[in-house]
């Protein structure tokens, strides 16, 4: 019984919207400005019925005001159909405008005033227009009406002889009475069809605005997976914060989209353990730097993925994975023409020894802490955007040191909105404030976050990561168990005589840098050219940051005819000072010599380009 109840009071509740929507037409199908036609019309409709009824029930048959009425009357119905059912609308206004004044002035010459609302035929067209440029015009439609009513009334007072037989103080009245009531019932009518067309237009938006939040919560569940970080190392330290502009509630929880990522992983390379990073800003805001995001990311983890499957990419120098890892990148963002790309700062960390490796595509400069001094890592020209890039990266190195704390961060960090109301709101310019926010927040990230934000506004997602390291062992290694003996023979130019004492020394697991530079040393003269570039070898993997050494261990590979070697080892040293001339021209030589001649012609026109740019500035 309680259910038959409900569903009848929840059918009665409903029945309003349903009669709305037969006699409107429903939102689907109608616009909100054809929806108020269409219930203009239809007060029309009632309007000259109840007209009609009055001057029957009164007058009886009185051929010139059912003239008038009945054209009013039958007008609208014709009308009201073909703009209902028909969809016809561009040409029942004129028409409607010019019956329901003809029937007007009929119904004045020969009824002598204004009978039974017929006025109305009129004036729910003028107050259909007037409600749609909005309410705050409904009083002055009103005011308007009321004083023709008045007006009219007053002038056949004043000059009843320019009127028909229409004398009677009654008849007036009660035709007064029938119009001010008619008008009332048909305002409402009208007022109840706008409002209606309001609720269902706020409906409609309603239902696509969830629409679209769900959209979102879908895109920020697919993205969730490919971003964060998945550091399980014991010596590298990665902490990320992520803010982004574009919140939205769905299933009543607040959730947020945008362009910014920051990932973390770890791989091996040649043996050696590094964890990758990434803080990327993608193009767009919303939905369209969410997308950005969700191809990196999804691009990110699928190289992550082949390099723990793949031999031949584990098999890369740290230089050559990250030229491999942006190129991927930027062939995935040229797809799209342009109307993609993503600007981040892309790294390894050799937890080895902390030296960093990184690739800044047109992000802010990072920043380095270091015993509570913030400055930045470099301010040189970076490269462009992954998606815009068409040449060889840069790639920078820094070795980080226990206690140090380097922070990347997205250009929201920068793009302040600072005090101020209206017009005299103004962007922080100051790319180097985010330097004493840094210094005061002790690296800590969430309360840089809220340092920024209690600085100014943010106006852009904001993306902060902070990598720090702690080695688990000395990273200084001695001297201790190299012979003086052996040093002293390699500085009085005498390897035949250190090389016995240096071999022994390794053979004894003494394998410090300083053990492989001395061997290095004492193949090098010796003549050994492949032992002499093994031992550069062993010692740029445990001092990564000597550029001498790569390029003496690539001339050495090159003296050995070990070319793919020699190659490789140019080409790390090329990444990190593309302007050295003479690691381009033993590039330029190994190429020609292993028949890479395409390549051998580009080094070629890189070295005319820095004569022209010589001569040009001499």
């Amino acid at each position: 019984m309680k259910s038959r109840s409900g569903n009848l009071i929840a059918w009665i509740q409903k029945a309003p919207g349903r009669l709305g929507r037969f006699f409107l037409g429903s939102a689907d199908q109608f616009v909100m400005r054809h929806r108020i036609l269409n219930g203009t019309l239809l007060a029309g409709v009632a309007a000259m019925g109840m007209g009609l009824a009055s001057e029957f029930f009164r007058e009886g048959f009185e051929t010139g005001g059912l003239i008038a009425l009945w054209t009013a009357f039958t007008s609208s119905i014709l009308f009201y159909y073909l703009a209902r059912f028909k969809h016809q609308f561009r040409w029942l206004i004129v028409p409607t405008f010019f019956i329901g004044g003809l029937s007007t002035l009929m119904q004045i010459q020969y009824s002598g005033g204004i009978i039974s609302a017929n006025i109305m035929v009129m004036f729910p067209l003028l107050i259909m227009y007037m409600l749609i440029l909005g309410q705050k015009y409904d009083w002055l439609i009103i005011l308007a009406f009321a004083a023709t009513l008045f007006g009219i009334q007053y002038f056949q007072s004043i000059r009843p002889d320019l009127f028909s037989d229409y004398s009677s103080d009654r008849a007036r009245s009660e035709d007064f009475l029938v119009t001010g009531v008619t008008v009332l019932l048909v305002v409402g009518l009208m007022l109840r069809t706008l409002n209606r067309s309001y609720e269902d237009a706020l409906g409609e938006v309603r239902r696509l605005k969830d629409q679209q939040d769900g959209d979102y919560f879908l895109t920020s569940l697919l993205i969730r997976p490919l971003a964060g970080i998945r550091n399980r190392s014991q010596a590298v330290s990665l902490q990320a914060f992520v803010k982004q502009k574009k919140s939205f509630l769905f299933k009543d929880r607040e959730h947020e989209l945008g362009g910014d990522i920051c990932v973390a992983d770890r791989i091996i390379l040649r043996g050696k353990s590094y964890c990758v990073f990434a803080n990327g800003d993608a193009m767009g805001k919303s939905m369209q730097g969410a997308g950005g995001a969700l191809v990196f990311g999804a691009a990110f983890r699928a190289l992550i993925e082949r390099t723990h499957r793949e031999s031949y990419l584990s098999g890369y120098y740290p230089e050559h994975w990250l030229q491999e890892a942006l190129n991927d990148m930027n062939s995935a963002f040229q797809g799209f023409d342009g109307s993609m790309s993503i600007s981040l700062i892309l790294g390894l960390v050799d937890e080895s020894n902390g030296f960093l490796y990184y690739i800044n595509a047109e992000h802010p400069f990072p920043i380095l802490l270091r015993e509570n001094k913030a400055q930045f890592l470099s301010e040189e020209a970076t490269n462009f955007k992954v998606g815009m890039l068409h040449e060889r990266a840069r790639i920078e190195t820094f070795r980080i040191r226990p206690g140090d704390i380097i922070i990347l961060g997205s250009d929201g960090r920068d793009d302040l909105s600072m005090a101020g109301d209206g017009e005299n709101r103004s962007i922080n310019e100051d790319h180097t404030a985010i330097l004493q926010e840094v210094e005061l927040s002790e690296g800590d990230l969430e309360t840089l976050a809220t340092n920024l934000q209690a600085r100014g506004e943010l106006t852009d997602d904001l993306s902060l990561l902070s990598i720090s390291y702690s080695p688990q062992e000395d990273l200084q290694p001695t001297r201790d168990g190299i012979p003086k003996r052996a040093a002293r023979y390699i500085g009085e130019s005498r390897p035949m005589e250190a090389l016995p004492i240096l071999e022994r020394e390794l053979q004894n697991g003494n394998d410090s840098p300083e053990l492989q530079k001395l061997l290095y040393e004492a193949y090098k003269h010796c003549g050994q050219p492949e032992k002499s570039a093994s031992a550069a070898a062993s010692y740029i993997d445990r001092r990564p940051g000597s550029l001498q050494m790569i390029y003496n261990a690539a001339l050495e590979y090159t003296r050995a005819g070990m070319l793919a070697d020699a190659i490789s080892m140019a080409e790390r040293l090329q990444s990190r000072k593309p302007e050295a001339r003479p690691v381009l021209k033993l590039l330029k030589k190994l190429y020609e010599k292993t028949g890479q001649n395409e390549l051998a012609r580009e080094i070629e026109r890189e070295l005319s380009e820095q004569i022209d740019a010589a001569l040009t500035e001499a």
